[in-house]
Formats: C-alpha cells, structure tokens, sequence
C-alpha cells in the first residue's frame, strides 16, 4: 500500500470509472491502481522511467503496462468510453457530427531518434502531432507523424485508416480545419469519405485578443491542455506509438474529471 500520494493520482471515485474499462489477464503483486496511477504520474510530471519514485511498482512492470495497453489500443478504448459517458453528461448524442482537426509541430530530445523531420514552415525538427477534436475538445482520435508531413495529404490519408476502427469518427458529417490543409484534405474527404471540409475565415481581431475562428479556438485549448502534462511538452519517445498514447493518456486523464 502506497503511502505518498500525488497530484496526478486517480480519486477513489475516478478510479471505479477506469477500473471497470480495463482487462487485465496477467496476476500481479502490485494493485492494478498503482500501475495507472504511474502511468498518470510519469504523463503530468514528465520524468524518465527509470526515476519513477520507489513507492510505485518498479518501473519495468509500469513501463510493460503502459506499452501493452498501447499496443492493444486499451487507451483509445478507454478514451473513447470516457468521452460517449462525457457527451451523455452534455446531453449530446453519443457521436459526434462535427469534429475539428489540427497538428502541432514539436521539438524531438536526443532519445526521440525515429520517424523525424524537419517542418519547413515552422522551423521545427521532430515531429507533427495530429489532434482530431470534437466541440467539446475531447480527443477524438490522434496520430504522430514526422514533421516533415504535409498537413491535409496526411490527415486525409489517416482519417481513412482510423475511422474504420474509431466509432467516434463514423458520423462525422463536417470537419474544420484551418489553412494549413488547403485543398487537398478537403477534395479527398469529400470523394472518399462523404465529409465536408470547410476552412473558416480568421475573425477580425480585436484589442488584446488574438484573431482566431470560434470552432478553431476548440482544438487550440485542447492542445494547450494536453501542453499541462509535462511528458507531452516535447516528444521524448522513440517510437510514434508511445508519443500518440501520451496524447490519448493527457485527454483521459482530464475527461475522468468530468463525469
């Protein structure tokens, strides 16, 4: 039993939440509490496994946790349940009709060596986060991608691939997107997909206000939530799957809160 408790633990009542979307086969000595809970703890605050603090489960059996729920898309399951109950809360029906999407180009670290590039408009080297929004700002969906991606072919190529396994994005009937995406994205959505794209206008700016579009400014807050967990500030991951997974774990994190 754990004696140190964290700002980043789950409450009794979040937990009986997450617990009951969670399958877990393999018999372990630690609470499986604990292992979410370190999880969430290395999200926040951003340290390195290995420094995880000694009252947790060692970090190998977290880190074995975190990367097989990866790998078997236990995170995007649970997000997705969570943000279904959330929208239920809202009085909105369990699908969303309207999404927004942005990507965000991020600096890599030294132990962020695969799949980087170079964002030429940004000056940024590393990589390009995707976030698929609804008008909440949950997380509907993400991907990770080198940064030297064009926004709109890539988007279009994705969201052919995770629509297909994500029933938050079934009924999407119109997405926002901002410049970035031209014509591109909204041609193939379109043709492929049965989707409108539409580009909205910048508003005018106003007095100590930056100009942004209503829906537009959704996915901008929920990138600068995801920004308040510190392993997601900068991509440190090897792997574009363990990058994703941290952005889906940012939104999780937030949405318990909320139902």
């Amino acid at each position: 039993m754990r004696t140190n408790k964290y700002s980043s633990d789950l409450s009794a009542k979040h937990w009986q939440v997450i617990e009951k979307l969670l399958i877990v086969q393999r018999k372990s000595r630690w609470p499986l509490k604990d292992m979410v809970d370190a999880i969430f703890y290395v999200t926040k605050n951003g340290c390195v496994w290995r420094d995880l603090p000694a009252d947790f489960p060692v970090w190998q059996t977290v880190y074995w946790y975190f990367r097989k729920w990866a790998r078997d898309g236990i995170w995007e399951r649970i997000n997705g349940c969570l943000i279904v109950d959330h929208r239920a809360k809202m009085d909105k029906n369990a699908q969303p009709t309207v999404a927004i999407i942005d990507s965000q180009s991020v600096k890599n670290s030294p132990t962020c060596t695969e799949d980087v590039g170079i964002d030429g408009g940004k000056l940024v080297k590393g990589r390009k986060r995707f976030y698929i929004v609804g008008t909440l700002g949950n997380l509907l969906d993400s991907f990770v991608t080198p940064a030297n991606c064009h926004d709109g072919t890539t988007a279009a190529k994705y969201w052919q691939t995770l629509s297909l396994r994500n029933v938050l994005l079934e009924n999407v009937e119109k997405v926002y997107a901002d410049g970035t995406f031209g014509g591109t994205f909204g041609q193939e959505m379109g043709e492929k997909m049965g989707i409108t794209v539409e580009i909205p206008q910048i508003a005018i700016a106003q007095k100590g206000k930056v100009p942004i579009h209503e829906k537009r400014w959704i996915v901008e807050r929920t990138i600068a939530w995801t920004l308040n967990n510190r392993r997601c500030a900068k991509d440190y991951e090897r792997k574009v799957g363990n990058a994703n997974a941290y952005l889906i774990i940012a939104n999780i994190r937030r949405v318990v809160r909320k139902i």
